[in-house]
C-alpha cells in the first residue's frame, strides 16, 4: 500500500513540474509594463556656449505611468575638462546655468551630466552631453573693483561705445575670481595697460606693490612680479604703465624700463640713470617724421625738466637736462619745489605738464614743443617752452583730485569728489566752466579719457571708433555700489558734456581703475 502511494505521489509531482516548465512569464513583456522615463536627445548630442553666458537645456522627457511629482532632478558639470569630479549646479527639471568656467581648448570638453530620479521605483535615468565653452570677452572696458578695500576683482563691459562692430550691451561681473578658483587679486589695482605678450593678448595691472599679467583668452592669471621680469627685485613699487611703438613702458621704484613684450615677453633691467623718475611722464607714442623726443618729465628731486630722445638700443636713449630758455614764457631751469600732477603729449606733439607748488598749492600748466631727435650721433633738438597757464582762479581747484588733459583739444578737465570742471586754454587767458555734477550721494572714484587699446599707434591700419578721445569715463560710488558712466564730449574746443546721452553701467564694487582691451 505504501509502495502504491509512493508511485501515485511521484506521478503527480511529474505532472506538476511539467506544467510549471511550460508556463510563460509575461511579467517583462508589454502585457505587464514597468513605469519609466526616457530622455529623448534627438538633435541635442552636444552643446556649445560662450563663457559667462547662460546654458539653457530643456530635456524632452518621455514618461509612461510616472507622475511628475515623484521625480527629482540633478544637473552636474565636471569643473576640469575630461575629469571625473562633478559639481551639482541645479536641481530643476530644466537647466538655466551661467557658465563661468574657462574657455575650453581644442580637443577638450566639459561634460553636462543629467540625472532623473524616480522616488517611487528607485530607478535613475542618466544622460550626459559634451560641452564646449567659447571665449566672448572681447574689446571693451576692464573694470577693477573692490568689495573689501584690500583686494581686487575684475569685471568687463562691452557696448557700442567701447566695442567695435557691437550693438549690444554686455556686463560680466567678477570674471577674474570666476576663472581663478575664487581667488581675487591682493591689493588694489590702480592702472591697467593692454599689451601683446608673445603671441597672446594680455592686460597688465599694477598695485602699490605688485604687477600682474592677466591672459585675455580666459582672464586667467599669467604671472606676478618676478614672473614678468628677467631679473628679480627685492620689492616692487609700481608707479606707471604706458607704451611706445614696439615698447611697453614701466616705471617703478623711481626707475624707467621698457620691453618689446611681443618678442621678449618680460621686462629687462631699468635705465641706469641717477634721475628719480616720477609717476607722471609725458610720453610721445606718435610716429612723426622726423622722430620726436619720446619722453619728458619734471624731476622733483633736482627740480628741473628731463628729456629722453629715444627709447631703443640704437640712437640716443640717454636722459638729458632740458636747457634753460631766457625770455621764454618760463625758464625750464627755474621751476622749483613742484609736484607732478599730470602729464601727456598732444596730437601735435606738445609736451604738457601739470605741476603743483609744494608751498602754495598753486597748480600751473607748462607746455613745451616736441623737440626733434636727430640722426645719431647728432644731438637732439630739446623741447622748448611754448606757454604757461595758471589755474589759480579755477573754481574749487584746491579740492581737485583728478585731472585729464585732452590730447586733441586745448582742454583740461579736473574733478572734485562730485563735480567736473573744464579749463579752456585756446587763448592767452584760460577760462573755467562747470561741465558735470554727479547724482546726489555719489562720489567720483576715477576719471579718464576713453582711448582704445593700442592708441595712438599699434602698428596696424585699423580705424578707431568715433568715440575714441570723445568721451570721458568716470566711476562713482555710493553706499555699496559702484557705477561706470560714459560722458560724451561735444563742441570741440569747448568740451561740453552731452548729458542726455550719458550711458551708465551699475552693479560693481568700489572701482579703483578702468582700462581698455582689444
Amino acid at each position: 500500500m505504501k509502495k502504491i502511494n509512493l508511485y501515485i505521489i511521484s506521478f503527480i509531482s511529474i505532472i506538476i513540474l511539467t506544467a510549471t516548465a511550460c508556463f510563460d512569464d509575461d511579467s517583462m513583456l508589454d502585457i505587464n509594463k514597468i513605469p519609466g522615463v526616457a530622455i529623448d536627445t534627438t538633435g541635442n548630442s552636444q552643446y556649445d556656449v560662450f563663457q559667462f553666458e547662460r546654458l539653457k537645456i530643456i530635456p524632452n522627457l518621455v514618461s509612461e505611468d510616472v507622475k511628475q511629482e515623484q521625480l527629482r532632478y540633478e544637473w552636474r558639470i565636471n569643473l576640469v575638462p575630461n575629469d571625473t569630479l562633478y559639481e551639482l549646479i541645479s536641481e530643476d527639471r530644466n537647466l538655466d546655468y551661467e557658465v563661468r568656467l574657462k574657455p575650453t581648448t581644442s580637443g577638450t570638453t566639459h561634460q553636462i551630466f543629467y540625472k532623473v530620479i524616480d522616488d517611487v521605483s528607485g530607478l535613475e535615468y542618466i544622460m550626459a552631453w559634451p560641452l564646449t565653452i567659447k571665449n566672448n570677452i572681447g574689446e571693451g572696458l576692464v573694470i577693477a573693483n573692490t568689495k573689501d578695500g584690500n583686494s581686487t576683482d575684475i569685471s568687463h563691459i562691452m557696448s557700442a561705445e567701447v566695442t567695435t562692430d557691437f550693438n549690444k550691451t554686455e556686463v560680466k561681473y567678477n570674471i577674474y575670481s570666476a576663472v581663478n578658483g575664487g581667488n581675487t587679486i591682493e591689493g588694489l589695482i590702480k592702472q591697467f595697460q593692454y599689451a601683446k605678450v608673445g603671441r597672446d593678448d594680455a592686460i597688465l595691472g599694477i598695485t602699490d606693490n605688485s604687477m600682474i599679467k592677466i591672459n585675455l583668452l580666459d582672464y586667467s592669471l599669467g604671472g606676478v612680479n618676478d614672473d614678468l621680469f628677467f631679473s628679480s627685485k627685492s620689492n616692487y613699487q609700481p608707479q606707471l604703465l604706458s607704451d611706445l611703438p614696439q615698447s611697453t613702458v614701466y616705471v617703478g621704484n623711481g626707475k624707467l624700463t621698457g620691453s618689446y613684450l611681443a618678442a621678449f615677453q618680460k621686462f629687462g633691467i631699468p635705465y641706469d640713470f641717477s634721475y628719480v623718475v616720477p609717476s607722471h611722464l609725458a610720453i610721445n607714442g606718435y610716429t612723426y617724421s622726423p622722430l620726436p623726443i619720446r619722453i619728458q618729465f619734471y624731476d622733483e628731486v633736482n627740480q628741473h625738466f628731463v628729456y629722453q630722445p629715444g627709447f631703443n638700443s640704437f640712437g640716443d636713449d640717454d636722459m638729458h637736462k632740458t636747457p634753460g630758455a631766457s625770455g621764454a614764457s618760463f625758464d625750464p631751469l627755474d621751476i622749483k619745489n613742484k609736484i607732478n600732477v599730470a602729464a601727456n603729449v598732444s596730437t601735435t606733439g606738445d609736451f604738457r605738464h601739470l605741476l603743483k607748488d609744494k608751498a602754495s598749492g598753486n597748480i600751473d600748466l607748462y607746455i613745451f614743443d616736441g623737440g626733434i631727435e636727430q640722426p645719431y650721433p647728432d644731438p637732439a633738438t630739446p623741447p622748448a617752452p611754448k606757454a604757461l597757464y595758471s589755474l589759480a582762479n579755477a573754481p574749487e581747484i584746491s579740492n581737485a583730485t583728478k585731472f585729464v588733459l585732452l590730447q586733441d583739444q586745448r582742454v583740461l578737465y579736473y574733478a572734485t569728489s562730485t563735480k567736473i570742471y573744464a579749463m579752456l586754454y585756446s587763448t592767452s587767458a584760460p577760462s573755467f566752466e562747470l561741465r558735470y555734477t554727479v547724482p546726489a550721494g555719489e562720489e567720483i572714484t576715477t576719471m579718464q579719457i576713453y582711448q582704445q587699446a593700442g592708441f595712438p599707434y599699434d602698428g596696424t591700419s585699423r580705424a578707431y571708433l568715433n568715440t575714441n578721445n570723445k568721451q570721458i569715463i568716470i566711476s562713482t560710488f555710493k553706499g555699496t555700489e559702484g557705477k561706470v558712466s560714459l560722458l560724451p564730449i561735444i563742441n570741440s574746443g569747448l568740451a561740453n558734456i552731452d548729458t542726455p546721452n550719458i550711458k551708465t553701467f551699475e552693479g560693481f564694487g568700489r572701482i579703483t581703475a578702468i582700462g581698455t582691451q582689444k
